[in-house]
């Protein structure tokens, strides 16, 4: 997994260049913020749900722009439809931005483009840890739009249990692991994190690959699980 296309499924460890991207950052099948996944065969998401997740991505000038347009786009549809629909339709455009929602996309649209008969899990955490299913998932249209379907309830609230979700990737057979993140860890340091998988990775058997998402994400600390574990970092900001 990287920012260019790689073949994964490789127990042998070779370090990619840290990639470090932007807000244009495609939204395409098989891409999941600038990370392809086209070739994966075996692929944990490792997702962060917690509060800060609900909060919108951008600087102060472009949040002003987003509320512009709310107000514009709410006023416009209140005339034509009614107060109310007005009012639902600018809520629609400031969530169009939520961190929790960019990441909801870009799931649904990497799931879209694995390639068939690979194996699949998310994992999210918050004040805990969830995954979609107890087992790996088989990438086809059916399990994937049903991965869309439940991805589409996501809602963010709650601490940030990272270590926790992490060793729940370590827990499977995957080959590669996905964590994103918006901010530090609050259920163990950033240092206590990359000891724990430099001890559970010491064959280099897995690829650990991170997206950092905002203005507050701990880049350092994403760049260096990346790089220690042969992936790639990339950052929406």
């Amino acid at each position: 997994m990287a920012a260019a296309s790689a073949a994964s499924g490789c127990s042998l460890f070779s370090p990619n260049t840290v990639v470090a991207s932007s807000r244009s950052l495609r939204l395409e099948n098989g891409f999941f913020f600038g990370h392809d996944l086209r070739q994966d065969d075996s692929l944990i998401y490792v997702l962060d749900l917690s509060g800060s997740m609900s909060e919108r991505t951008g600087s102060v000038v472009e949040q002003v722009g987003k509320d512009t347009a709310a107000d514009v786009g709410g006023s416009l549809i209140s005339g034509v439809a009614g107060q109310g629909i007005g009012n639902a339709a600018q809520e629609n455009v400031l969530n169009m931005d939520q961190k929790v929602e960019l990441v909801k996309d870009h799931l649904i649209a990497s799931l879209r483009g694995l390639p068939s008969g690979a194996e699949f899990n998310v994992i999210m955490f918050s004040d805990g840890v969830q995954k979609l299913s107890p087992v790996m998932v088989t990438a086809n249209a059916a399990t994937t739009n049903t991965a869309g379907a439940f991805v589409t309830r996501l809602k963010a609230g709650g601490s940030t249990s990272l270590k926790s979700a992490i060793e729940a990737g370590f827990d499977t057979q995957s080959h590669d692991l996905l964590v994103l993140t918006d901010g530090l860890p609050t259920d163990s340091s950033p240092e206590d994190i990359l000891g724990m998988v430099r001890q559970r990775n010491a064959d280099k058997k897995r690829r650990v690959s991170t997206v950092g998402v905002g203005s507050d994400q701990a880049k350092d600390f994403l760049t260096a699980l990346a790089t220690e574990n042969g992936g790639t970092y990339t950052s929406y900001t």
